[in-house]
Parts: C-alpha cells; sequence; structure tokens
C-alpha cells in the first residue's frame, strides 16, 4: 500500500505512487473513454446504408441487423465500443461503418495502442516487447500481438 510505504520506511515510495496514480488515472480514463465512444448509439446511420461492392457495382444496400460489441484495448487500457451492424445478403458480407471511423477495422487495438506495440515491437525482440509495455504503460499485451 503506497500510504503504508511511509510509516514502514519513513518517506514515500515515489515510484509506487506514481505506478498507483497512473494506473487509478489510466482506468478512469478508460471508462470516460467507453462512454464517449458508445455516445454515438453505435454509429447508427440508418436502416439502409448504400453499398460500395468491390466489383465496382453498386445499387444494392448494406441494411442495419443490431448493435455488435467489440473488445478493444487502448493506450487507457480494454473498453468495449458497441457498434451498428449491417449486412448486405447480395455480396454475403457485414460492415460496421464505426470500425472504419475509429480505424479498428479488423483489429482489436486502437490505433494509439497499435503505434506503441509497432514501436516497441521494431527496437525489441517480440518476447521482451510485452514487457517493456508492461512495465511502460501497466498494460498488458500479447507477446504475439506485438
Amino acid at each position: 500500500m503506497v500510504s503504508g510505504d511511509k510509516n514502514a520506511k519513513g518517506h514515500i515510495d515515489l515510484e509506487a505512487t506514481e505506478t498507483y496514480i497512473r494506473d487509478s488515472m489510466r482506468r478512469l480514463g478508460s471508462i470516460f473513454l467507453e462512454k464517449l465512444l458508445n455516445s454515438d448509439n453505435g454509429g447508427f446511420q440508418g436502416k439502409t446504408i448504400p453499398c460500395k461492392n468491390k466489383k465496382g457495382q453498386g445499387g444494392h444496400k448494406y441494411k442495419y441487423k443490431d448493435l455488435r460489441e467489440k473488445g478493444l484495448l487502448t493506450v487507457l487500457g480494454p473498453v468495449t465500443v458497441k457498434r451498428a451492424y449491417y449486412y448486405d445478403k447480395y455480396c454475403k458480407e457485414g460492415y460496421c461503418p464505426k470500425d472504419k471511423a475509429l480505424d479498428i477495422m479488423e483489429t482489436s487495438f486502437s490505433p494509439g495502442m497499435r503505434r506503441i506495440m509497432g514501436r516497441i515491437g521494431a527496437l525489441r525482440p517480440f518476447g521482451l516487447g510485452y514487457e517493456d509495455i508492461k512495465e511502460m504503460t501497466g498494460i498488458e499485451v500479447n507477446t504475439k500481438e506485438i
């Protein structure tokens, strides 16, 4: 305990106090971020949205199906993002416009977290990179994810 350190040692353990405050603020920040990310009704854009088929053919539409949740690891910690899910039965593919807007298509990492992982991964072996990320940010990632 941070306050107990002062009584035991006669002074405050500054590193332990910094880490405690950083982790507390990060947890609080992730709560605020999650509320902000989910304040838009999942990015709902109507019952249908135009489909831009990869073949250049258009005219059909994605139809709204439901809200889907996606776990996302951010620099503040894990959050859950609610996204409007649309499906085009002609193309047989689904789409969440919010994923594109947030730059989280086909990933469960925020752009900021990907940048941290990329920089650490470029400098250190994967087996050590996850340790660096945990020590510097308090966030745990898998070695394979780096």
